[in-house]
């Protein structure tokens, strides 16, 4: 028998301390380094050597670590948790270009074929029935002459030159009493005519009188106007004989009198709008005049309407905007407030933004970019009191290359600027009005008199030019490059020397309803006028029914060609589509319709160019993580690691790798670690079931339209198959903030069965986080992911339901968006599917030691670790064989060993987590000193010695020894005001429970002493709501009050002070009786405030040399004493407690003095 036990010894010591197993052959890859500050994507060469060895396994360290050197912001670790991810570029070396295909014709955004269409120049019209009003001549007429003398002629207030117009002229009371008119009725307006070219006819005059106290005009009056004449003068339309104008004056009798109040200034104003055009042209006798007595708009004042839907392209397109850009326009919003917009868009062949106007973004902040390139230069400002809806304001947005500057103007003056933005604009492909380059974004509302030049237009300039219609007195007449105005026609003519049309998506956008704000001549003169009065013939006004022509609104043709791989704009036409013209009846009924001929024609066709050949190169994701909310955050001075299994992704780690890993909020460590050996079955091949990773919307999925069912093939070389998942839901939507919030069910058909169900919510792991402290929401279950932490794989073994060789139906399924919350449909996830192909199992009877849990000092453990409890390894059975029972050989010191003799039942890579009993904490003796503890499995399925494969078999993990403790000590717990979420208990090695307390009360303090036999011990406190006894968001939100949780020996030092901060659970493991001797008191001292922020009552310790006499202040940052006063001081030892509940908000300092020294440290009062 001892022979027997001796020969296993020696096997044993063999297997140890044999090269593969001890210190397995592994090759060591270091791509990104802590110097690596901002380079996040890098070809890195791996050495050829390992493109003929075989691996049991290839891990991937991914360490990050604070600095101030980080550039993503501020921050030594960045502000939010992103999504980042490690990916690998499969360049294949082979080629392809993508074929872009067109339309020939567009008209107004359609691409109808045949387009049959008449050029402009076409009298095609519609006509509806309106009513205006005329009275017989008046008896005893008298005719009020205010005595202005004539000076010169005008074409206003009746410019045919144009379809509509207004003239507002003033005159005051004492001219009207001195023409001899008394307070009471006016009935009529005489106008003098000075010449007429094709004859007299007005169609659709309004004459509109108002009083006022102004004595003079500086901008339209737009209200209190009464409506005194309305009739058109033609030679067949008046029932009267009020025919079309003759030369000399002019009677305008009026249908209702206008009452003079005899004291105020009255406001005449003159308009007209015949949406039609006339041939006629009338001139008037006019005086000279003061500014301020009249205003003329010489056209039918127009805009722009944007209604969320619709939007405009221009003609202006592929044009090198240069170094320098102006772009002007009145604006009126209308319900932008809060949503994503964009007032305009321009963009290059690329498709990449060279202009872009937010106004405002769902922030309500207006951004202007502008710049070539893949990064365009930014200015933004808050414009939430700056008019983002219902007034209408002039904005100037300003690029100046030459000297860095982008600059923003509102009405007329500066009002947000940026330096150091020195991108040139460069070309400009296509520019939209009214959304993005997609179509989408969509502003609302009204713009007029938009101008666009290739200068940088000064605030002078700007100025003086907001109010005026642009002409080719401007001093940048020679920059401008399109304007349009919006007036008179249903279409943007460009007064720019360029005649740039602007295609509309839709009819009806041109909006003639509102009142110019821009192009107004002030420097004009009062018309020659009399009044009249008399006797009406009949009792009330007769109403003249007529037609009133408006024009067919046209249509923008664009013809396109192919030229140098994108499409131009090679013609632009404005035309009248194939119609009819429509009669309408006065409620505005159609009545008939006629069809008109048109003379043109055009026959779509596709017309196709080619973009830049470009490498298939397959975008391969091996990794996923989430940045640590980091305001205030560090990850160590060496940094914190996490240890990714990437053996499936092996075959992309060849050669030349093309690596992108992470963001710049954390600088990055990441290595490669090729483990020599035979793994459990080799890898034949990852591809990707659907595509390769990338977001898919929540609703999309849930209806089936994406990740449908598919067939795949399955190699024939193969045996084995898995799918790989990682998901991670994101989004803020709906009631429940969908996907980031919310937990779904995620499953997969085979061949239409249901194989595969699991969920991803994070329903422990976010609290359980290792990356305590941490700022924003951190402890918070999410869906697939907790902020600083790895995102899981989920893996499900296909193999038994396919066969090598055949295809396979895969159809991934997701449970319906709720239907009383629909908005959680606009969530997403970024999601991974990979199928692994793989060889049949290289062993029948093998079991591995994956990790070990505890003991263990990887940090990602620490939140179990230093500890003495048992210890916890990872079991997987790699065999091909069920895995029902085996040895587990457990030690520190070698020859102190544990078997464990476990059973179960695991399939074939199935794994579990088993617990090693220890009966005798001598064990944890470390005779060899080396603090290591090695994991060995054999004896499988009752097989007596090693399985196949030795070099899985033994795992080690180095630790830290637990803290140990001798002598009587206390738990102090102060709750807060949520104490039912709390509970802490003490447990021995193998988690027995000796003492818990449970069911607390708020605000309460809990003093329970211990005097613990020799052992190994755990002192764990929960939180049932994962968030600790203090933290931000539950203090803010909820009113959570601050709690303290300390372990002190008795009469002596803290053992362990609990952080607040801790998530679900805070453990502090111990042992007591394991070495000899007494403490040593630290020369230095050792000072501790608690809580620190502190609220209320604040405890302060020392342990120093006292010698039984200390003294406590407490001060402000000025230095003024606020408290004096004694401790409770031993030899060793000082205490005291401090009520700082009066203390204002602030930062404190604490002295204490002793014999043998002076102590300081800062607090901070909440």
């Amino acid at each position: 028998m001892r022979r027997i036990i001796l020969l296993i010894t020696v096997l044993l010591l063999s297997l140890l301390n044999s090269n593969h197993l001890d210190a397995q052959d592994t090759t060591w890859v270091q791509t990104f380094t802590f110097d690596s500050i901002s380079t996040r994507r890098a070809n890195f060469e791996f050495p050829n050597s390992l493109n003929d060895k075989r691996f049991e396994k290839v891990l991937m360290y991914y360490k990050l670590k604070c600095s101030p050197q980080t550039p993503w912001d501020q921050y030594n670790c960045g502000e939010w948790d992103y999504l980042t991810y490690t990916r690998v570029f499969d360049h294949t070396g082979d080629y392809d270009s993508v074929r872009v295909d067109s339309v020939r014709y567009l008209h107004n955004y359609n691409s109808n074929s045949p387009y049959d269409y008449e050029p402009w120049g076409y009298d095609y019209h519609n006509n509806s029935l309106i009513t205006e009003h005329e009275r017989q001549a008046l008896t005893n007429p008298v005719q009020f002459s205010l005595g202005q003398t004539s000076s010169s002629t005008s074409l206003y207030p009746f410019d045919m030159t144009y379809q509509g117009g207004k003239y507002q002229m003033i005159v005051n009371a004492t001219e009207l009493e001195m023409a001899g008119i008394n307070a009471g009725e006016i009935k009529s307006l005489w106008l003098n005519v000075s010449n007429l070219i094709n004859g007299g006819a007005l169609m659709h005059p309004r004459i509109s009188i108002k009083s006022t106290q102004d004595s003079q005009l500086t901008e339209f009056h737009n209200s209190g106007f009464s409506t005194v004449y309305d009739l058109s003068r033609t030679a067949t339309t008046t029932l009267f004989g009020w025919e079309e104008l003759q030369l000399g004056q002019n009677e305008f009798l009026f249908n209702e009198p206008y009452v003079w109040n005899g004291a105020d200034n009255i406001v005449i104003e003159i308009s007209f709008d015949h949406s039609f055009p006339a041939n006629n042209q009338i001139e008037f006798e006019t005086e000279s005049s003061n500014n301020g007595q009249a205003l003329n708009y010489s056209s039918k004042n127009g805009s722009l309407k944007f209604d969320g839907t619709n939007h405009a392209l221009l003609e202006m397109s592929d044009v090198d905007l240069g170094d320098e850009l102006t772009i002007s326009m009145w604006v009126k919003g209308n319900g932008n407030t809060s949503v994503n917009t964009s007032i305009l868009e321009g963009y290059d062949t690329l498709n990449q933004r060279v202009i872009n106007i937010h106004m405002p973004w769902s922030n309500n902040r207006i951004y202007w970019d502008c710049g070539e390139g893949s990064a365009y230069d930014r200015i933004d400002k808050d414009m939430s009191n700056d008019g983002i809806d219902n007034e209408w304001h002039h904005w100037a947005f300003v690029k100046k290359q030459s000297t860095g500057e982008m600059l923003i103007y509102k009405d007329g003056s500066l009002w947000h600027s940026g330096t150091d933005k020195n991108k040139i604009i460069g070309n400009l492909h296509r520019l939209v009005l009214g959304a993005n380059r997609s179509l989408g974004n969509h502003w609302k509302g009204n713009i007029d008199h938009f101008e666009v030049y290739n200068a940088a237009l000064d605030e002078a300039t700007i100025s003086a030019w907001q109010y005026k219609k642009v002409n080719n007195s401007h001093p940048n007449w020679n920059n401008l490059m399109v304007s349009y105005d919006f007036d008179n026609y249903s279409y943007a003519r460009d007064a720019s020397p360029n005649n740039y049309l602007l295609m509309p998506s839709a009819f009806g956008m041109f909006d003639f309803s509102g009142d110019p704000i821009n192009g107004m001549e002030r420097s004009v003169n009062r018309l020659l006028v009399s009044f009249g009065n008399g006797d009406y013939q009949d009792v009330n006004a007769s109403e003249l029914v007529i037609n009133k022509k408006s024009l067919i609104e046209p249509e923008i043709l664009f013809e396109f060609e192919s030229i140098d791989r994108h499409f131009e704009i090679s013609n632009a036409l404005i035309v009248a589509a194939s119609g009819d013209e429509i009669e309408y009846d006065l409620q505005g009924d159609v009545v008939s319709s006629t069809p008109y001929s048109t003379s043109e024609s055009v026959e779509n066709s596709t017309i196709t160019y080619y973009q830049n050949p470009y490498e298939i190169i397959f975008d391969v994701e091996i990794a996923r993580y989430i940045t640590p909310y980091g305001i205030g955050f560090d990850l160590g001075p060496n940094g914190f690691a996490w240890i990714y299994d990437v053996t499936d992704y092996q075959d992309y780690l060849r050669d030349v790798v093309d690596l992108a890993a992470h963001n710049t909020q954390e600088l990055l460590d990441l290595s490669f670690a090729f483990v020599e050996g035979i793994p459990p079955r080799d890898v034949h091949k990852r591809e990707p079931i659907w595509s390769d990773f990338r977001s898919y919307g929540f609703a999309a999925m849930a209806e089936d339209n994406v990740l449908q069912e598919k067939k795949v093939h399955l190699s024939d070389t193969s045996e084995g198959f898995k799918i790989k998942t990682r998901m991670s839901g994101h989004g803020q939507v709906g009631n429940q903030a969908c996907c980031e919030w919310v937990s779904n069910d995620h499953s997969i058909k085979v061949d239409g069965i249901t194989r595969f169900e699991w969920d991803i919510f994070e329903e422990d792991d976010c609290g359980n986080n290792p990356l305590t402290g941490q700022g924003g929401t951190w402890p918070y279950a999410r869906e697939g992911w907790c902020p600083g932490d790895k995102v899981k794989e989920y893996e499900f073994e296909l193999t038994p339901y396919v066969t090598p060789g055949d295809s396979v139906s895969l159809d991934y399924v997701i449970n319906n968006v709720p239907s009383n919350d629909q908005g959680q449909g606009s969530g997403n996830y970024r999601a991974a599917y990979d199928l692994i192909s793989y060889s049949a199992p290289n062993f029948e009877n093998d079991a591995a030691i994956v990790d070990v849990l505890n003991p263990s000092n990887y940090e990602y453990y620490s939140k179990f670790n230093p500890t003495c409890s048992n210890p916890r390894v990872i079991l997987r059975n790699t065999g091909s064989e069920p895995l029902t029972s085996c040895t587990i050989k457990c030690w520190i010191t070698y020859g102190d060993n544990i078997d464990f003799q476990w059973t179960g039942n695991l399939g074939f890579m199935e794994e579990e987590i088993v617990e090693i009993p220890v009966s005798d904490y001598s064990w944890w003796t470390d005779l060899d000193e080396n603090q290591t503890f090695t994991a060995y499995v054999r004896d499988l399925n009752g097989s007596f010695g090693n399985d196949d494969y030795q070099q899985n078999s033994v795992k080690k993990s180095k630790f830290d020894a637990a803290e140990s403790v001798d002598g009587p000590f206390l738990i102090w717990f102060t709750t807060n005001n949520k104490a039912s979420e709390n509970a802490y208990r003490l447990m021995d090695a193998s988690g027995t429970v000796l003492f818990e307390r449970t069911n607390l009360q708020n605000t309460t303090q809990y003093k329970d002493t211990f005097d613990l036999a020799p052992g190994c011990y755990s002192i764990v406190l929960d939180d049932y709501d994962d968030d600790g006894l203090s933290f931000w968001y539950s203090s803010q939100v909820e009113g959570e009050t601050t709690g303290a949780f300390r372990v002190r020996k008795v009469g002596g030092s803290y053992m362990e002070i609990f952080p607040g901060d801790f998530g679900s659970y805070h453990r502090y493991d111990f042992s007591v009786g394991f070495t000899l001797g007494l403490d040593e008191l630290p020369n230095y001292g050792e000072l501790s405030i608690f809580p620190n922020p502190a609220q209320n009552e604040l405890t302060i310790d020392l342990v120093a040399k006292v010698d039984g006499n200390a003294s406590v202040e407490i001060m402000d940052l000025s230095g003024r004493v606020l408290l004096q006063d004694e401790m409770n001081a031993s030899a060793s030892f000082a205490e005291y407690f401090a009520d700082v509940s009066q203390y204002k908000k602030g930062t404190y300092v604490i002295r204490i003095s002793t014999v043998n020294g002076i102590y300081t440290k800062k607090f901070i009062k909440n």
